[in-house]
């Protein structure tokens, strides 16, 4: 009964941070589809060149903490406010300094007007992103995720709200930059209430003063993990940002027409895969058999998820695009074919990732994402200067199916043997089946090809067996200690 309670909680803040994210991603697909029908494919290319760099800027702000108070957190509930206080001053600090750099580089190269507006939003917006992730993983290691959702939602409708206002009233580019400043203060103040509510049932004394002994030891114990970000959201970014040496701003802003839509599941996989951190710490710790069966077991629910999205997504991009972005866009059908495929890739890998930081082995981790990043910025360049963005888009699948052959082998030799072609080899096959399915309804719509599609999906899936009968039993288990529980 303790394994299904605990399996029981990860599947609650699986959801829960599954919800969030979607919320999350969702809201950001919907930014980039009004700044495309406001202001068009130019616009959208400047948008996408500074949100790149944005996104990498917050993902390094925090330094690396989230992970490393996941996981403390998870060990001693009781240090809860200790880590948040000092990781909080540790992620200020970094974030005006950041800020600071992007003012500068703005003043000595004075970009394109819309562009240099929409940069200074950026700089005043580092600081409450960096603190609202770590609150974010403050209640990721108390496995409290729900919350997450509901400042998520608030904070995602006070800035889309803000951001249809102004573009109504003729608002430019920097006006989306300003609904993410809005997103992130509305979802820091909400996390934190529910942070200081979480520390009151658990009794923990409240300490505000930093410990600055103790910043710098977690600050160097988190560089490993500050890197690895860096290169994680390097390998989903880079490309953006040196497009607009190859390509124009409009043909930017198509290939990111088809990028935003495949970030969907780019932002959900690692947040899945730091909500199941403390399992994987502990199983690890505990018994590295019975983790190395955890893993396999994501693994493969991973896959289940990303290979019918994939085919789906490959067979409908055309009325995906036109449905999102209107006429005008055509371009960016063939390079959402291409890069979706990047995620089965990603999605596997995340799993090598949370297994190498689970076993202590992340600096081996940092030097492998560090060729990774080498070899998919080399590609970039050779691929988009022979073919432009299809190029680009090749380039996104390359690297990332490169970095998951050199995590996926360092993690079967030295911590665990992972069986991929076992894990993936039935869901692809049901996936591709019921791909083969929306083929033969593509003229449809896909009101009508997505519910058939996945019907069809859920029918191969037990047809070929996909899951053993001791995962059908686990399922059952949990569904009926799951109904029990909400009766």
């Amino acid at each position: 009964m303790k394994s299904i309670d605990g399996t029981v909680r990860i599947l609650m803040n699986s959801a829960a941070m599954f919800a969030a994210s979607i919320l999350a991603k969702g809201g950001g697909l919907i930014v980039t589809i009004l700044v495309a029908r406001y202001l068009g494919a130019t616009s959208l290319g400047v948008y996408a060149v500074v949100l790149a760099v944005a996104l990498l800027l917050e993902v390094m702000t925090p330094v690396g903490h989230q992970e490393v108070i996941v996981r403390a957190i998870a060990r001693d509930r009781s240090q809860m406010l200790v880590h948040w206080v000092n990781a909080s001053a540790t992620t200020l600090l970094a974030s005006v300094l950041f800020s600071a750099g992007l003012v500068l580089y703005v003043y000595v190269t004075g970009p394109r007007a819309d562009a240099e507006l929409a940069v200074y939003v950026v700089a005043a917006t580092l600081p409450f992103a960096g603190l609202k992730f770590i609150a974010q993983a403050v209640l990721q290691g108390v496995e409290r995720m729900q919350y997450q959702t509901t400042a998520t939602f608030v904070g995602l409708v006070s800035g889309l709200l803000l951001l249809w206002l102004l573009l109504e009233s003729g608002a430019g580019v920097w006006s989306a930059f300003l609904s993410r400043t809005v997103f992130h203060v509305v979802s820091l103040v909400i996390l934190a209430r529910y942070i200081l509510r979480c520390a009151d049932q658990e009794k923990v004394k409240r300490v505000w003063r930093p410990d600055f002994s103790l910043c710098r030891s977690t600050f160097l114990v988190a560089i490993p993990f500050a890197l690895q970000r860096f290169l994680t959201e390097g390998l989903q970014r880079l490309n953006i940002i040196i497009l607009p040496l190859l390509i124009t701003l409009a043909a930017v802003g198509q290939f990111n027409a088809a990028m935003q839509i495949t970030q969907a599941t780019s932002t959900i996989i690692p947040i899945m895969m730091l909500t199941l951190l403390p399992v994987f710490a502990r199983s690890y710790s505990k018994d590295r058999e019975k983790s190395a069966l955890m893993a396999h077991k994501v693994l493969k629910m991973l896959l289940v998820l990303i290979f019918p999205f994939a085919f789906v997504v490959t067979v409908s991009a055309d009325k995906i695009i036109l449905l999102l972005f209107g006429p005008g866009y055509e371009a960016s059908v063939p390079v959402l074919q291409i890069v979706i495929w990047s995620q089965v890739f990603f999605a596997a890998d995340s799993v090598m990732k949370q297994k190498m930081i689970a076993s202590d082995n992340e600096r081996t981790m940092v030097w492998y994402s560090t060729f990774g990043l080498i070899v998919s910025v080399a590609l970039t360049i050779v691929l988009g200067k022979t073919w432009g963005m299809l190029g680009v888009a090749v380039a996104v699948v390359l690297a990332s199916a490169f970095l998951l052959t050199l995590n996926a082998g360092y993690v079967g030799r030295h911590i665990a043997r992972i069986n991929l072609v076992q894990a993936a080899w039935k869901p692809f096959l049901c996936a591709l089946s019921a791909g083969l399915v929306a083929v033969v309804l593509i003229d449809q719509g896909l009101a009508i090809v997505l519910p058939v599609t996945a019907g069809a999906y859920v029918a191969f899936l037990l047809l070929f067996r996909a899951f053993s009968d001791d995962e059908l039993l686990l399922f059952k288990q949990l569904f009926l200690h799951l109904r029990a529980r909400l009766s």
